[in-house]
C-alpha cells in the first residue's frame, strides 16, 4: 500500500524532483515533448495533473493523499504519460449519465485514442485484498469493469490495475488484468450462435459474451511493456529477450497450483495423463525458445490477436519438431526454466 508516510519516497522513485533543493514541499516531473508536468505539493497534500494540456480531472478528491488508491492512480497515469499517451486523451473519474439524469459508477481512468474515441478504461485498486476481491467480483458477474463499457461502447480494452511501493526494496510492484472487449471475427465465425460484444445490449449480455464466447480471457501484459507502443494495446508478438524471465524458486509453488487448477478444470485427473501433458508442453516451449527466439509461437497472444485453432496448430508443429529433433543437436539450450 502506498500511504502518505511513504509518498515522498514513492514520488522520488518515480523520478519526481525539486527545483535544485534537497528538501522541498513541491516535487514535479515533466513528460513528453511539450513538457507536460505533474506537481505534488506535500504542504497541501495535493497532486496537480497537467490540465492546461487537456488532461481532464472530474473530481478534486482524486488529487490528494486521502486515499491509497489515489497513489495507484498517480502511478498509473505516470506510466501512461511515460509510455507516450497524450494528456488530452486521459481523463480521471469520468461520470456517465443514464436515462433521466441517473448516474452510473465512476471509472478511475479513461484513455481515448487519437481520434477521441474511448480506447481503454482502467479501474485502480490497492494491491492485495482489494485487488483480489475486485477481480473475483469481475469473474463472477463483470462487476464495475464490464458495466463501464456499457457507457462507452467504443471501448476496446478494460483493465483492473494495482500497484504497491516497497520502500525497503525501492521498487514498485504492479498487477494488471487486461480484458479485450472487441470481437474476434474468427471465433465468431466458428461459433455463429455465440453472443458477441457488438450485439450486446446491456452489461449482462456483455458479460455473457466475455464468459461464454471468450471464456473469460484476459492477459497480464499489453499496455506498459517496453515493446508496446502507445495506443496499441495488446501483444501480437512475443520474444525470448523481452517476454521471458528465469523461473525463480518462489514461482514454482504458484505455477504448480495454477497447473493443478487447469487440470481440474479440463478433467485431466489421472497422474499419468497430467505428466504426459506437462512434458509435451515443456518440449514445445524448449523448441520454441531455441527455434524462434525473436517470434515465439508457444504463447497465447490474447483473444484480440489469436484464436484457439491457430494456437493448437502452433503447439502441434512445435511438438512435431521436438520429437523428431534431438535437443542435444542444438547449440543453445536454456539452462534455466523460464516463464
Amino acid at each position: 500500500m502506498i500511504d502518505a508516510h511513504h509518498f515522498r519516497a514513492f514520488a522520488l522513485h518515480l523520478g519526481f524532483s525539486a527545483d535544485g533543493q534537497e528538501v522541498s514541499d513541491v516535487l514535479h516531473k515533466s513528460y513528453g515533448e511539450n513538457g507536460e508536468v505533474i506537481r505534488i505539493d506535500f504542504s497541501k497534500q495535493s497532486i496537480d495533473y497537467p490540465k492546461l494540456h487537456g488532461f481532464k480531472v472530474n473530481r478534486a478528491d482524486t488529487c490528494n493523499f486521502s486515499s491509497s488508491e489515489n497513489a495507484v492512480v498517480l502511478e498509473c497515469v505516470h506510466r501512461l504519460l511515460e509510455k507516450g499517451y497524450k494528456p488530452q486523451h486521459i481523463e480521471l473519474e469520468p461520470e456517465w449519465k443514464l436515462g433521466h439524469g441517473g448516474k452510473s459508477g465512476r471509472a478511475d481512468i479513461l484513455v481515448r485514442d487519437q481520434q477521441g474515441a474511448a480506447l481503454l478504461i482502467i479501474e485502480c485498486k490497492t494491491a492485495g485484498r482489494e485487488f483480489d476481491k475486485a477481480w473475483k467480483d469481475t469473474l463472477e458477474d463483470g462487476a464495475q469493469l464490464i458495466s463501464y463499457v456499457e457507457q462507452e461502447k467504443a471501448t476496446q480494452f478494460i483493465c483492473l490495475y494495482a500497484s504497491e511501493f516497497d520502500a525497503k526494496a525501492g521498487q514498485v510492484k504492479t498487477s494488471q488484468r487486461i480484458i479485450s472487449v472487441k470481437d474476434n471475427p474468427q471465433i465468431l465465425l466458428d461459433q455463429p450462435k455465440a453472443q458477441s460484444f457488438k450485439e450486446a445490449t446491456n452489461a449482462k449480455e456483455r458479460f455473457k459474451a466475455w464468459k461464454d464466447t471468450y471464456r473469460q480471457e484476459f492477459t497480464e501484459v499489453g499496455i506498459f511493456e517496453g515493446n508496446i507502443q502507445p495506443y496499441q494495446i495488446g501483444k501480437s508478438k512475443y520474444t525470448f529477450a523481452d517476454d521471458t524471465r528465469p523461473l525463480a524458486a518462489t514461482d514454482i509453488k504458484g505455477k504448480y497450483h495454477d497447473f493443478r487448477v487447469i487440470l481440474r478444470k479440463h478433467n485431466v485427473s489421472r497422474r499419468e495423463n497430467a505428466f504426459e501433458v506437462l512434458v509435451n508442453l515443456f518440449v514445445c516451449k524448449i523448441v520454441d525458445e531455441m527455434e524462434h527466439p525473436d517470434d515465439l509461437r508457444f504463447y497465447w497472444k490474447g483473444i484480440a490477436y489469436d484464436n484457439y485453432y491457430d494456437l493448437v496448430d502452433r503447439l502441434q508443429a512445435l511438438y512435431k519438431t521436438g520429437i523428431h529433433t534431438p535437443l542435444s543437436s542444438h547449440d543453445h539450450i536454456p539452462n534455466r526454466p523460464t516463464v
